[in-house]
């Protein structure tokens, strides 16, 4: 299969992800923003402060910047622009998994995507055209503005068989030494909290989206990542892998002191029919 016609498969799987989410996913707040305050508030921790920082100081101009670039108010967009429609205001994402969790996530992290996006590195139907429309401040503000969001998360869907789970749990922790595959924890940390600024997490992201991912990854697609860790170790992976890991991941929740525990799913899903 040529990239070519890869990428026109891809944008039509990814299309009938968006076709399906009004049966499965949360609708999107579009009208409760976070307060600059409440961001504020958020970056007294100095972890979430890390997390914002991109290349300059995080102050009320860049959050305020970000919350209206978030809206559809980029300089060289408009409506049709705004990050709410698809993540929404707090940065959930939806429950389909077309749309991924922002909120929280490393401020660096998610401008660097947009850099790529922005310049072919990483093709997305959606994110290119929107990002070569932002400039190189207006990535930085809104990358800080849904790094400082703290929002719930969505419960992931429909029911796991617990043997994938399990299998899932042990990828995540320990790898695969038959497969060559190492231990999603060695870069992505424990709980699934990433490692910013470069590696983000996976804790309470949507195992539809994972999944995706995964495979742009070995197929790839999508050759973003420093030194091709990702390619190399999703080219390892079987389909029923890469499912697996994503699932269990989207039922971890970080823990407050995530250098003393082990990832902590939450309850185990009854065992699906």
């Amino acid at each position: 299969m040529t990239r070519k016609n890869h990428i026109a498969g891809s944008i039509a799987a990814t299309l009938s992800i968006v076709i399906v989410a009004p049966l499965v996913a949360i609708a999107q707040n579009r009208e409760e923003q976070p307060g600059i305050r409440a961001l504020e508030a958020n970056l007294q921790d100095e972890r979430v402060l890390f997390n914002a920082t991109v290349n300059e100081t995080v102050d009320d101009d860049l959050l305020e910047l970000g919350r209206l670039v978030a809206v559809g108010g980029a300089e060289r967009g408009g409506s049709g622009m705004a990050c709410i429609t698809c993540h929404g205001a707090e940065g959930m994402g939806d429950g389909s998994g077309a749309f991924p969790r922002l909120a929280g996530q490393a401020g660096w992290y998610t401008y660097k995507q947009l850099i790529d996006y922005a310049s072919g590195a990483r093709p997305n139907q959606v994110m290119s055209g929107i990002a070569q429309r932002l400039t190189e401040r207006e990535m930085e503000a809104v990358s800080a503005y849904y790094a400082a969001i703290d929002a719930p998360y969505h419960e992931p869907a429909g029911n796991v068989d617990v043997a994938l789970l399990q299998w899932g749990g042990q990828l995540g922790a320990a790898g695969s030494a038959e497969k060559g595959i190492p231990a999603c924890v060695n870069c992505h940390g424990p709980s699934g909290t990433g490692n910013p600024p470069s590696v983000p997490y996976l804790a309470g992201q949507y195992a539809n989206y994972m999944t995706y991912q995964l495979q742009l990854w070995r197929e790839g697609v999508r050759d973003n990542d420093a030194m091709n860790v990702m390619s190399s170790i999703a080219s390892k992976m079987t389909d029923e892998d890469m499912r697996a890991v994503s699932e269990y991941y989207a039922r971890v929740r970080p823990t407050d002191h995530v250098a003393d525990t082990a990832p902590q799913p939450v309850d185990t899903p009854a065992i699906a029919d």
